[in-house]
């Protein structure tokens, strides 16, 4: 722009300075090459310029590209991981549910080697044990249930000796030992035959024979009676001929369950104090009910065709002429129509209440004691329930001290409690009926009585009117 500013010069300069014309053009052309001298060296520049960046743009592509790929390697390698970490996840959940189900089945088979041992244990005691008892209780110790992990080779070991226990017991083995008679608790020695699910025992003397539990107290087993086993089947089955045995196939349970059940004195002392009190109102209720009966039985009450021939005389003839057709009824409808008949002659209101007051003593005499048995029939299912709500409460306190680890004894409790409810039931099932029957009975044959001295009035006062 400088530059420019001597050509702009003379080019405005007068007229009279053309004769500088020559200088003019000469340093135009100056110019003109100085400036074009520069462009050819700014263009030069220029391609130089982009020869570097096209020079240095192919190896930033080429990383670039290079980049790229890596990115889409390692996604691609990213995807593989991600379907390698879920395949794994699903494995080892996949494991986890063997290993569950394996410890399940290992669980189960310690389990049933541990009842196996218990169920020999019961069945023989200590009979045929001898010197595998150390062996029994150290495999019972390998399956404590408290262990994490049960033992599967003491499951295996003793499924072993279970199952050749089995074996020699159905093949059949007596042993010589000694016995206590749970029924004499007397001693005897004799022989015990290991027989199916059973050990029996056969006394020498022949009269203590029966199948064996072992006494929580010893060793020393005891022996009970089996019924319909007699001793001429227990001599045959010791002597190896055939014989008729029962077995109990539960394991002892169905001995347990009868031994548990008792007579029914045992069941009534399980209620306690209030099942003594709802007997005794049961007691009552049947007393109440013996004198209602015997008190229906003297409330006679004829059928209105019996009374019809009296009422019918009375109307046609009076009084006179009544006694035979009297005898013929029975005693409380004789005594109704004879108390009328002997106030025949008397006015119709005085009629009216001796016969009233004969029905009042009637009723009076048949009503009484039929609200007790009301009374009995309502409150002994709460007194049942007042018993059982008090078992319960012992028995949750049995809960507290003692816990719930043995469920045997707090089922036992809770049907003990329950035997009041029983009780109250089976009183006020029978009263509530009674008093029924009882009711309508009376009931039927006081409204007899009642229709038969309204029909005796008005048959009086038509023959009055007839007479007249």
């Amino acid at each position: 722009m400088r530059q420019l500013l001597p050509l702009l010069a003379i080019l405005l300069a007068s007229p009279g300075q053309a004769q500088d014309a020559a200088e003019f053009d000469a340093k135009l052309a100056d110019v003109a090459v100085t400036y074009t001298e520069r462009i050819e060296a700014a263009t030069a520049e220029l391609n130089a310029t982009r020869t570097r960046i096209a020079e240095e743009k192919v190896p930033q592509l080429n990383a670039l590209r290079a980049a790229e790929d890596r990115i889409l390697r390692l996604r691609a390698e990213m995807d593989r991981q991600r379907i390698i970490a879920g395949n794994l996840g699903a494995n080892l959940a996949r494991r986890e549910q063997e290993a569950e189900a394996q410890r399940l089945n290992i669980s189960f088979l310690a389990t049933a080697a541990a009842e196996g041992l218990t169920t020999w244990g019961n069945t023989a005691g200590s009979l045929g044990l001898g010197e595998q008892a150390a062996r029994i209780a150290e495999l019972r110790s390998r399956l404590d249930p408290a262990n994490a992990m049960p033992d599967i080779t003491a499951a295996a070991e003793t499924a072993e000796h279970v199952f050749a226990r089995v074996q020699a017991a159905l093949g059949g083995q007596a042993h010589p030992g000694t016995a206590v008679s749970a029924e004499a608790r007397e001693i005897s020695n004799g022989n015990f035959i290991l027989l199916g699910p059973e050990t029996l025992f056969v006394g020498d003397d022949g009269t203590t024979f029966g199948t064996v539990r072992t006494r929580d107290e010893g060793e020393t087993p005891l022996v009970h009676e089996v019924p319909g086993w007699d001793a001429a089947s227990a001599s045959a089955l010791l002597a190896g001929e055939v014989a008729e045995v029962p077995l109990d196939v539960a394991g002892g349970k169905a001995l347990q369950l009868r031994q548990s059940q008792g007579d029914w004195i045992d069941h009534i002392n399980k209620g306690g104090v209030v099942g003594y009190v709802i007997l005794g109102m049961g007691a009552f209720a049947l007393l109440t009910a013996i004198i209602k009966l015997i008190d229906l039985r003297k409330l006679s009450v004829d059928s209105p065709i019996a009374a019809q021939s009296l009422l019918d005389h009375v109307t046609d003839q009076g009084e006179a002429g009544s006694e035979p057709l009297l005898k013929k009824l029975h005693a409380t409808s004789r005594d109704l129509f004879a108390t009328g008949l002997r106030h025949f002659a008397k006015p119709k209101e005085v009629i009216e209440e001796h016969l009233y007051a004969f029905i009042l003593r009637e009723r009076l005499q048949h009503e009484r004691w039929l609200p007790m048995l009301a009374v009995i029939a309502a409150a002994s299912p709460l007194l049942g329930l007042l018993g059982t709500v008090v078992g319960m409460v012992k028995t949750f306190t049995l809960i507290t001290v003692f816990g719930t680890g043995n469920a045997g004894k707090l089922s036992s409790g809770i049907s003990e409690a329950l035997v009041t409810t029983e009780l109250g039931l089976s009183v006020a099932i029978p009263a509530l009926v009674l008093h029924g029957f009882l009711s309508y009975r009376t009931q039927k044959d006081l409204s007899l009585l009642e229709r038969y001295a309204v029909e005796f009035v008005a048959a009086s006062e038509d023959h009055k009117t007839t007479a007249q």
